[in-house]
């Protein structure tokens, strides 16, 4: 606005002398009022293009940000009603950070430290034991003399030259680089996407700028690199970045060892972190003043830990706590088992679930249908989504359209009434920015969501059946993965990973045994996945071929014997089978053709 009336201005004041030149006595005006606005406007286009400058400027300056997390904690919107699986998350956690003061110093010291000729490290440790929050608390701990912060997903393209204007240090963490739950289980693809340009990019900026540190964090350090070396190589990666990586230093995390003191000072203190957080919350408010069992969580019947031992990790000492501070009940004198714990906090989720899609309608907003006949739609329709991974509004519309609750509706009626439903999942479980969590519905801690999903798929099978049907090939690797993880976690998920294999096996097989190569504990799904290869479901997949002896040899060099050897053994022995009945089918045609041969000779000599 201001460019263009200084543009006016600027034109006015030439205009006017022009007149005045050319037509003295028409305008006997005097010559300071065309040399006024001439020099009003110059001033002002000059003024305009150094406001647009700076402006320019500190755009690009924040332009990281669209790039890089912001680690600083964020408080809750006070009329909020947040997932109470916020509270576990690293960014939002009340609870105080203790216990890896010497980790942290390690990881500053390397960050800060200009003679170290390591600019990449691997933060290596299982689920729970605190690698993200222990990132997150080095990027705090840097301050505002440094650039650091999460990689958001798809932020790689300009990140260094974002991180070249704002002239500082930077660290980037690439928090689960190496297994994710909302994309593909297999790690190749993974890497190929994400980590390869991102150390190709970081290979290729120049000398002079600001020195770049790249944490990764990983559940197996020695597997990621393998991984990425060999895509690198493929990918035709240059030396120096081929040698940063194989010479990246590991920082490995182990739980911390508590014994009884430790562990009741740690509950305690995580406890009244949740309390006073639940209480500055509208979600503190509870209908009843007491938070019952799940549907799925009694003892009987909900899917139990394999571990012996309880409170293994921070993630869950916090986790009891969160139950503790919820149900408002003494501190048990014994730990709560992880079933128990897990059906408390899902019961306060389903309440918000349920909460949230009734008070969805308002003003031009209609309400969403069929909740008043079907009031656990909400948490189906959760499940459905986390179970495929839809992103996109119309392919998760397709999805829900499986779900009996669907069925009858004319198809206008049925398309629109789907894609209110995926709406309004999408907008509570999107995250903070599509950029951050791509619109992906994200339910809590893996292992607690593993546990709601093996809990809902045992107590309703055919759930799993409607919606297998029609998926793409990513898609059913993406359901394939998840399946292996919760069986990874729960044995009682592998009855629904051997279903799923075994509804079809050519396609189903593939998928799970590239998921299970994933995995630290492989041998807890090999006997599933190799059951459901070995017998598959009658009449499965019909219109299908039966694999071949190619497709068999195909599958079986995907199960790698060290990884599956059951699996693998099965589908040597099927290629076996499928390539001698090949072989005997192509005798039995060449005798035959032998034959026919000599009988047209016979009858035409």
């Amino acid at each position: 606005m201001l460019r263009w009336a200084a543009t006016a201005c600027f034109v006015l004041g030439w205009l006017g002398l022009c007149a005045r030149m050319a037509w003295p006595r028409a305008w006997d005006g005097p010559w300071w009022q065309a040399a006024a606005l001439i020099g009003a406007g110059t001033a002002a286009l000059t003024g305009a293009e150094g406001t647009e400058r700076r402006i320019r400027r500190l755009k690009r300056l924040d332009a990281y940000r669209e790039l890089l997390e912001d680690p600083a904690p964020r408080p809750a919107e006070p009329d909020a009603d947040p997932s109470v699986f916020r509270l576990l998350s690293p960014l939002h956690s009340p609870v105080p950070f203790r216990d890896r003061d010497d980790e942290l110093a390690r990881l500053r010291h390397w960050c800060e430290d200009e003679t170290d000729p390591h600019p990449i490290m691997l933060l290596a440790g299982d689920r729970g034991v605190g690698t993200s929050r222990l990132a997150l608390e080095l990027a705090r701990a840097l301050g505002d003399a440094w650039t650091a912060g999460r990689l958001l997903r798809g932020g790689s393209g300009q990140l260094f030259r974002t991180l070249r204007d704002r002239g500082r240090p930077a660290l980037v963490v690439v928090d689960e680089a190496d297994q994710r739950s909302d994309v593909d289980s297999d790690l190749h693809s993974l890497v190929r996407a994400d980590v390869v340009p991102l150390l190709q990019e970081f290979g290729a900026r120049g000398h002079g700028t600001p020195s770049v540190r790249l944490l990764f964090v990983v559940r197996h350090a020695e597997r990621f690199r393998a991984v990425v070396g060999e895509e690198l190589k493929y990918s035709r990666g240059t030396p120096d970045v081929l040698r940063l990586l194989a010479d990246a230093p590991v920082l490995q995390l182990a739980p911390p060892e508590f014994d009884r003191t430790d562990l009741a000072e740690r509950h305690a203190e995580a406890m009244a972190a949740f309390t006073a957080a639940l209480a500055d919350t509208a979600s503190s408010r509870r209908a009843d003043g007491t938070e019952g069992p799940h549907a799925g969580a009694s003892r009987s019947g909900a899917p139990v830990r394999p571990e012996p031992t309880s409170l293994r990790t921070p993630l869950d000492v916090h986790a009891q706590a969160l139950a503790t501070a919820l149900t408002g009940e003494p501190a048990p004198a014994l730990s709560r088992r992880f079933e128990d714990t897990a059906g408390v906090l899902f019961e306060r989720e389903r309440r918000r679930w349920l909460r949230s899609a009734a008070s969805s309608s308002g003003p031009g907003i209609p309400a969403l249908p069929q909740l008043s006949d079907h009031p656990d739609l909400p948490e189906r329709v959760m499940l459905a989504l986390l179970l495929t991974g839809h992103r996109e509004y119309i392919a998760a519309s397709h999805v829900l359209e499986r779900l009996p609750e669907f069925a009858g509706p004319e198809e206008e009626r049925r398309r629109s009434a789907a894609h209110a439903w995926v709406t309004w999942a999408l907008a509570l479980h999107g995250g903070t920015r599509p950029a951050a969590r791509m619109a992906e519905p994200w339910i809590g801690p893996e292992t607690f969501t593993h546990w709601y999903l093996t809990t809902r798929l045992r107590a309703e099978p055919e759930l799993l059946d409607r919606l297998r049907a029609g998926l793409d090939a990513h898609r059913s690797e993406h359901l394939a993965g998840v399946l292996c993880r919760a069986c990874e976690d729960f044995p009682e998920a592998g009855e629904i990973l051997r279903r799923y294999v075994a509804s079809d096996p050519s396609a189903h097989g593939y998928d799970a045994v590239r998921g299970a190569r994933v995995l630290a504990c492989p041998e807890r799904v090999d006997p599933w996945i190799a059951e459901g290869l070995r017998d598959p479901e009658p009449g499965s997949r019909p219109g299908r071929r039966a694999p071949d002896s190619q497709d068999l040899y195909n599958l079986a060099c995907q199960a790698l014997p060290e990884v599956v050897p059951l699996s693998h053994g099965v589908l040597i022995r099927a290629y076996q089978r499928t390539r001698r009945a090949e072989e005997k089918r192509a005798r039995q045609r060449k005798r035959e053709l032998r034959r026919g041969e000599r009988g047209a000779r016979t009858r035409h000599p």
